[in-house]
């Protein structure tokens, strides 16, 4: 692009800055000539204003406010060539030119304005020629980009490579970079300049390299701005799969067993968890975007918002769990189930993990497993609310595995624990065999999380027991 220093070191021309000197890197647009005493009316801004100076007013004050409304029309630079005829311009005019940084050429009355005209479009048609051939580079580049690379961080290395430039895009909630790729062997510019790409990612482009041009870098925030919306997109539709798959779970209209498959597609092996998460009132993310966070676009849960709680399926992951609770904001509390088994089921681990939330949010603390925090162990519940707590709590998952099984894991567990915990006596009395009541043990174990055969267990067990006998809950139990 050409600048006004740039028409003073064309010997042709015979220029002569005489004020605004301190301005004369300003860039030209355009070239003007205009001899009307309001020439601001009549330029665009970035004009180069040529006058024969006719126009101007004589008083030096007029010419100093002519000289601010030129200004405030936003022209570059004036270039005048006075005509005999002409007010000379004054020195209040000159001044006023140095304070407000405007430059002020005088040429000979000879010199063809055509001839200036005529290098200020050429440089600017050059301009916009090698902006037009930057961007269509960009744009190939990009496309042969989108053949070569299957992943956002190697497209933007070749973006990078191919135009010699350091780039990042950055997570404007957290400031950390979701993806970079340097062109410089590795090593970041030490100056960065930060463009916000426009849409819902909330991120900004960091480019480590200033002075770049205007025109290739709202091509590039473009392009990058289309390419992370439609990623956006795609996590929506992961998300809504999710939620209709984690809804067939909870309906039981889909057994976990069966859904492992898609579930290992989507990241979610090893052991799985349930989570019941009430969200801060105000996040960074709402509960209905958190999946687009960059902290779980490794690994995003099963997600269904239910009457203002947020449930997931998720594994058991510390850094999954931190990156809900940080993203959800501060005041999220999250009740995190046992491990989900196929004797368990998912129900039964929502159900645990909503026992977990309530407690934590009782206890006031952000995560809570299940199990971890117990109450009316020591001694017998005082009221009948608190037995049926502990009931639930300890019995509820026997109960309901009996009732839809029509099993006896309840019955052997109170005659093991009758027996005090004799197996050979235990399968005796409930006339099984030895390996059929370890099977049911262990059973217990996996609806429970407790282990009915160590001290922690059996005295858990046992004052569940007696306060279900002493307030007749075993009897009104479905």
């Amino acid at each position: 692009m050409l600048t006004v220093q740039d028409l003073l070191n064309i010997d042709l021309l015979k220029l002569t800055a005489v004020a605004g000197l301190a301005a004369t890197s300003r860039p030209i647009t355009w070239a003007h000539a205009v001899d009307l005493p309001d020439p601001w009316r009549w330029i665009s801004p970035g004009d180069l204003v040529m006058t024969t100076g006719v126009g101007m007013p004589h008083a030096p004050q007029e010419q100093v406010t002519w000289l601010e409304q030129l200004v405030q029309g936003n022209a570059c630079a004036l270039v005048v060539a006075p005509r005999q005829d002409a007010p000379k311009l004054s020195r209040q005019m000159l001044k006023a030119a140095d304070r407000l940084l405007f430059p002020i050429l005088q040429a000979s009355f000879e010199l063809a304005f055509v001839k200036l005209s005529h290098y200020v479009i050429e440089s600017v048609l050059q301009a916009q020629r090698e902006r037009f051939n930057a961007s269509e580079r960009l744009f190939q580049t990009y496309a042969e980009a989108l053949r070569k690379a299957p992943d956002m961080a190697g497209r933007l290395a070749i973006l990078a490579g191919t135009l010699a430039l350091d780039l990042a895009i950055e997570d404007q909630v957290s400031g950390t970079n979701i993806v970079e790729a340097h062109a410089n062997a590795g090593h970041p510019a030490e100056q960065v300049e930060r463009i916000p790409i426009a849409g819902r990612s909330r991120t900004n482009l960091v480019m480590g390299r200033k002075g770049n041009d205007a025109t290739l870098v709202r091509s590039l925030v473009g392009l990058l701005g289309v390419e992370l919306e439609r990623l956006m997109i795609h996590r929506d539709l992961q998300r809504d799969e999710g939620t209709a798959l984690l809804r067939n779970l909870l309906d039981s209209e889909t057994q976990l067993p069966l859904a492992r498959p898609l579930l290992e597609r989507r990241g979610l092996n090893g052991t799985l968890v349930s989570l019941a998460i009430q969200p801060a009132h105000e996040g960074p993310w709402s509960m209905d975007e958190v999946h687009h966070a960059p902290a779980l676009h490794r690994i995003t849960p099963l997600l269904l918002s239910e009457q203002g709680l947020l449930l997931a399926l998720s594994p058991d992951d510390n850094e999954v769990l931190e990156a809900l609770r940080h993203n959800l904001g501060e005041g999220t509390v999250i009740g995190i189930s046992g491990p989900i088994a196929v004797a368990t089921g998912f129900r039964e681990s929502v159900r645990q993990a909503r026992l977990a939330l309530s407690q934590a949010q009782e206890l006031d603390t952000a995560l809570l497993r299940y199990g971890e925090a117990e109450s009316g162990l020591i001694m017998a519940p005082k009221s009948l609310a608190e037995a049926r707590a502990l009931v639930g709590r300890y019995l509820g998952p026997l109960i309901e595995h009996d009732r839809t099984q029509n099993a006896a894991l309840l019955a052997t567990l109170v005659a093991f624990l009758d027996n005090d915990g004799n197996w050979k006596a235990t399968a005796f009395d409930l006339n099984v065999h030895r390996q059929t009541l370890v099977y049911r043990l262990k059973l217990v174990e996996q609806l429970t999380g407790l282990k009915p055969t160590t001290t922690q267990g059996i005295a858990r067990f046992w004052i569940a027991i007696q306060a279900a006998k002493n307030t007749d809950l075993l009897q009104t139990a479905p």
